[in-house]
């Protein structure tokens, strides 16, 4: 049987200043892996279409092929992107396509194609008439396509409360939780008493939006209170260096820096007391957020885009304001009250069905079945 072909864009899938490394680590290059491979095993070729400082093709793992474009880094190659993208769609004549960044489906846009919605981000501190221009886009780019995944109902809520054209295209835009995978994510329940060294986890990219300062200042705070925590970051590997000498600040805290593997990184979250998801803007509903819930680390979230799908405030984490302080008062109150985070733990495991992979995959193919 002829396979069919599925064309992926997926703006930062390599590393954009080193290509020749691979696949750049992240929640959305991670969607769009999970999203080919499902994809490939339903009988589609899959490649692969992203940024970079040069152009390159790479071959994934004997199953994909990742065409890299040399076009320039951020918004100044925005609609560059989209006219190469929709060229290169015209050569391979793909029978699917999906934009894995809704906004690079404006202007071009190719035939038969749906988009993902990752989350508003473009809902950071940026002048009103930029976030007004980029909220154009994104309402042209809705036009565009047949059909939108949404990671979060934030996106579809802004929608309705934004756009008079809403009725128009309420059908195109599906809500589809993110995910996953409860074989390598299993639940682990670990339960603190008083005295245990306290694991606090951030499994996050070094980004400003990513609330890294929070999460570090907060544990400056309660190291300087006498509480024995050990503050653990998982960001990319290619940046712990500019870490260590941007922030010396932090260089007495005693933290630890790790760059583990996927099938690695499970361990983090069921060896941890607490996970930290503390996003200042430019959020979804967080990987790493549903991987330490299904992993049995409760989460104390930002209450920033779509972490409210994802966190019960109480049963499974909590929901707070990013700013230290409220961190600190949240954090210092589960450590003196370790009963409490370890009820958390255990209402962990009542909702790892909901986030399996094994359903994102079964609903994404029953939200696109029209267009297969």
């Amino acid at each position: 049987m002829t396979r069919k072909t599925i064309v992926i864009e997926s703006m930062y899938l390599l590393n954009y200043y080193q290509p020749e490394k691979g696949i750049s680590i992240g929640g959305s290059q991670r969607y769009s892996l999970d999203l080919g491979r499902l994809f490939y095993n339903n009988g589609y070729n899959v490649v692969f279409i992203t940024k970079a400082c040069e152009s390159m093709e790479l071959d994934h793992e004997g199953w994909a092929r990742v065409v890299a474009l040399d076009v320039p880094y951020g918004s100044r190659g925005w609609i560059q992107f989209s006219k190469r993208v929709y060229g290169l769609c015209e050569q391979i004549q793909p029978d699917l396509v999906c934009y894995s960044d809704l906004q690079i489906a404006w202007p071009f846009c190719y035939g038969n194609s749906f988009a993902l919605q990752h989350g508003i981000a473009w809902d950071g501190p940026s002048k009103h008439i930029v976030n007004k221009v980029k909220n154009y886009f994104q309402k042209q780019a809705i036009k565009k396509v047949t059909k939108i995944i949404c990671v979060d109902t934030n996106f579809i809520n802004w929608c309705r409360a934004t756009d008079s054209e809403f009725e128009s295209y309420r059908d195109k835009l599906v809500y589809i939780p993110n995910y996953a995978d409860t074989d390598v994510f299993e639940y682990n329940y670990r339960e603190y008493k008083e005295g245990d060294l306290l694991k606090l986890f951030f499994p996050r990219r070094l980004v400003r939006h990513r609330g890294f300062s929070v999460f570090m200042d907060m544990c400056s705070i309660l190291l300087k209170k006498g509480y024995g925590i050990r503050p653990v970051l998982a960001i990319e590997d290619f940046r712990r260096e500019e870490f260590y000498n941007l922030y010396p600040q932090y260089s007495n805290m005693g933290f630890e820096v790790v760059h583990p593997g996927f099938e690695e990184i499970a361990r983090h979250y069921s060896d941890s007391f607490l996970t930290f998801v503390p996003s200042l803007w430019s959020e979804g509903t967080s990987l790493a957020a549903i991987e330490s819930v299904c992993s049995g680390c409760p989460v104390i979230a930002s209450d920033v885009g779509g972490l409210g799908n994802v966190i019960i405030p109480h049963f499974n984490g909590l929901l707070l304001t990013p700013n230290v302080e409220v961190f600190v008062e949240a954090t210092e109150s589960l450590i003196n009250n370790m009963d409490k985070r370890n009820e958390m733990a255990r209402n962990c495991q009542y909702v790892r069905e909901y986030f399996a992979k094994s359903r994102w995959e079964k609903d994404l193919m029953q939200a696109l079945s029209t267009l297969l």
